[in-house]
């Protein structure tokens, strides 16, 4: 391991809890909009992307979990299949439902309509 990776490595969970805590800030300010603004309410879009990002978070820690044991039984779990299809797909699932109803809500700012 590198210097690099061992200043960088503990800042991956942090960088994917503070992704989620954005997502709920971003709901909650949706929510409000959404209601000042009498849209319909996208904002409960950002649950299921929430729980994906969540469950991207949770396969990140599993899999540095076990990484850092030498036991065969949890082998798979290091492994890159592993990585893809709890970690990469829901991450990614995750960041375009929520980065799309972001965008819905608040596209208006960058555009200067409404």
């Amino acid at each position: 391991m590198s210097w690099i990776e061992f200043i960088f490595t503990p800042l991956g969970p942090l960088a994917l809890a503070a992704l989620i805590a954005a997502v709920y800030l971003y709901a909650n300010l949706s929510r409000r909009l959404g209601a000042v603004t009498k849209m319909p309410p996208y904002y409960r879009w950002f649950l299921p992307g929430g729980v994906l990002m969540a469950l991207a978070f949770v396969a990140w820690v599993i899999q540095r979990a076990a990484s850092l044991t030498c036991l065969e039984t949890v082998a798979f779990l290091a492994t890159p299949v592993f990585g893809l299809f709890f970690f990469h797909i829901p991450l990614l699932i995750g960041v375009g439902i929520n980065a799309a109803v972001v965008w819905r809500y608040w596209s208006w700012l960058l555009l200067g309509e409404r």
